[in-house]
């Protein structure tokens, strides 16, 4: 996914407004202290809907009243806008076309646009970016975390406080819980899993569960068992021999169960009464009937979710090929004169107005379905577990309805009047209630069918391969953050060097091995040039990752915020008191980004973009005319940003 910010525009209330121009790959925003630098990560922070303001109190929040991000997304220009926190922080997200220019963008723009809340924004970007896992747990009767956009920016953000940190490196690792969330969603942020896999693994998880019910179950039935066949086969000996017939005592004790509730019939006979017994088996008639609707419902929407879905994809593929096949090229005129005869051709002029129309009918097509057209496995999930209570519920209704039917209805009811024969009669009744009413049922096969979906479940989830790809991407991180080490200032006394980051083991820490066995971490480490060239090549190389991954729906920018600041605490490179290798080793910094971004590009196709903000103007430095092709903004002799 293609996404990066074209730039930051700042608005008062009177129109007025500040822009910080932005392009693909490098960006640097130079200045001297108090110029709103640092200030420009805690804005894009707050556009991208963090729950508080952390924006400097002073000039800037006196100035502003709306911060906006104009950011492509794709093929589509975004626009993400957000009031001053004191008047609600209420936010717009709006879309234009690839070519919106953030010159053109005014505040009178937002005239006709309503502000929503700023969860209802996130969810809007979340949707821009392809993020659509809503439900992490694993268990059907919790509703588990979403992935989220407040999640992701942690992997984009290096504020000042965490550059040069040995204690921290991550932005929002100070808490627990958000921490713990960062982790657990990476494998998304990846593109390694979408929503089915966690439908699936709740899925698989309830059957697990009821297995081990049916285990239970069946355990306490093979129990049963010898009772049954010690105590009931006496009694049909007893019966078969006053009918004067012989009975097999080695069937097994099903047969037994099956044979007490189909007995021959005796000679003599008595009628009753059936009116009550028919009006309850009426009841259960037509709560059966009730209940198949029920089924019969479940099973539509399931049907209608599963056509949605397939021809929501058909039709957003069929968009993007006909976008593909008619793109529209810029109209550079208005008036159009026939070469031969010199008159003015209007219908040429006509036809461009529809064609443009026609294509923004199409964009607004392709959004409105991509939106729409999400990951469904969620909500199939639950009619599949309701469809599962309600067939439990017909078993048990039907068994009740079928109980009654056989017993009493369908029965001539014909009973001999011997003692004897009633007796026992009587107590084989007994037996046969027993076994109806679930307490010896046989769930042999339903314990045979649970294992085939878990076996099939199984095998579904291991072929998302998580592990294997977590794997590999922590291989990844560890050899780029080594191979971008090299060009890096560290002190000889880590050498050589062997940085490895802890992904599958959920530590997110940098290490260093030293000697091939023992583990250095980063806190344990001297020097803040060792602090702060570990930060730039753990984050270059997350970049690197995730802008390799065709599925990761993660935003491709990064921002440094004083990353020189371990060599010129002062922001002052010109100073007389700056030592020649601090140039050099800041000089070894900037050409390890420049080179990483453009070698991502190179490799990927898609060039990532990093905004850099630094006292630092280059001018000493030896790269320092390809440094001064990447400012954007220089504020020094009273510029600044407001």
């Amino acid at each position: 996914m293609k996404s990066y910010i074209k730039a930051l525009v700042i608005f008062n209330d009177k129109g007025e407004k500040r822009t910080v121009p932005l392009k693909q790959g490098v960006n640097i925003v130079t200045g001297e202290s108090k110029t709103g630098k640092s200030a420009l990560v805690e804005i894009i922070d707050y556009c991208l809907c963090s729950a508080r303001c952390t924006i400097p109190k002073g000039k800037i929040t006196d100035f502003s009243c709306l911060y906006s991000l104009v950011m492509n997304i794709n093929d589509n220009t975004y626009i993400i806008a957000r009031l001053n926190w004191n008047e609600g922080g209420k936010m717009y997200v709006s879309k234009e076309s690839v070519e919106f220019e953030p010159d053109s963008l005014e505040l009178n723009y937002f005239e006709d646009k309503s502000a929503i809340p700023y969860k209802e924004a996130q969810y809007e970007i979340e949707c821009a970016l392809g993020l659509f896992v809503t439900n992490m747990s694993t268990d059907s009767e919790q509703q588990g975390k979403k992935a989220s956009l407040r999640n992701m920016v942690s992997y984009l953000f290096q504020h000042q406080n965490l550059m040069a940190s040995k204690f921290a490196l991550f932005y929002r690792f100070s808490d627990y819980y958000k921490r713990k969330d960062i982790i657990d969603q990476f494998p998304v942020f990846a593109g390694m899993i979408s929503q089915e896999y966690y439908s699936d693994l709740i899925q698989l998880n309830n059957f697990k569960v009821q297995l081990k019910q049916k285990h239970k179950k069946q355990k306490v039935s093979e129990k049963s068992t010898a009772y049954i066949k010690e105590n009931l086969s006496p009694l049909l000996k007893d019966y078969h021999a006053l009918l004067e017939q012989n009975f097999d005592s080695d069937i097994t004790a099903q047969k037994m169960l099956k044979l007490a509730v189909d007995l021959p019939q005796f000679d003599d006979s008595q009628l009753f009464g059936e009116s009550r017994i028919a009006a309850r088996y009426s009841e259960l008639k037509e709560e059966l009937e009730s209940l198949r609707n029920e089924e019969r419902e479940v099973f539509l929407k399931i049907k209608n979710i599963d056509n949605a879905s397939n021809t929501g994809n058909t039709f957003s593929n069929m968009l993007k090929e006909l976008k593909q096949q008619t793109s529209v090229a810029e109209i550079e005129t208005n008036e159009y004169v026939c070469p031969l005869c010199g008159n003015d051709c209007n219908e040429i002029a006509e036809n461009d107005s529809e064609i443009i129309e026609a294509a923004d009918w199409l964009d607004n097509e392709l959004t409105i379905t991509e939106k729409y057209t999400a990951d469904f496995s969620e909500d199939v999930r639950k009619l599949k577990d309701a469809h599962s209570q309600i067939e439990s519920k017909i078993r048990e209704v039907w068994k009740q309805k079928k109980t009654i039917e056989e017993k009493y209805i369908s029965s001539k009811s014909l009973v001999s009047k011997r003692e004897k024969v009633n007796y026992a009669k009587a107590r084989i009744a007994l037996y046969a209630e027993m076994s109806d009413s679930g307490i010896f049922e046989t769930v042999d096969e339903d314990i045979e069918e649970l294992k085939n979906k878990i076996k099939m479940l199984e095998e579904k989830i291991r072929g998302f391969d998580v592990d294997a790809k977590m794997s590999k991407a922590q291989a990844f991180l560890s050899d780029n953050m080594n191979r971008l080490a090299l060009t890096l200032d560290f002190e000889d006394e880590y050498k050589p060097i062997d940085l490895n980051f802890g992904l599958t083991d959920g530590s997110f820490d940098i290490y260093q091995l030293q000697n091939n066995r023992e583990k250095i971490h980063l806190y344990e480490m001297g020097s803040g040039a060792n602090w702060v060239s570990c930060h730039i090549a753990l984050f270059l190389s997350f970049l690197h990752y995730f802008t390799q991954q065709k599925n990761s729906p993660m935003p491709l920018f990064l921002f440094f915020d004083q990353p020189s600041q371990v060599y010129f605490p002062q922001g002052n490179e010109n100073d007389t008191e700056v030592s020649q290798s601090d140039i050099i080793a800041v000089n070894k910094m900037y050409k390890t980004i420049f080179d990483e971004i453009n070698k991502i590009g190179e490799t990927t196709g898609l060039l990532p973009q990093i905004l850099i903000v630094d006292h630092v103007d280059g001018h000493n430095l030896e790269i320092k005319d390809e440094f001064t092709a990447y400012i954007r903004c220089d504020w020094r002799n009273g510029e600044a940003l407001i």
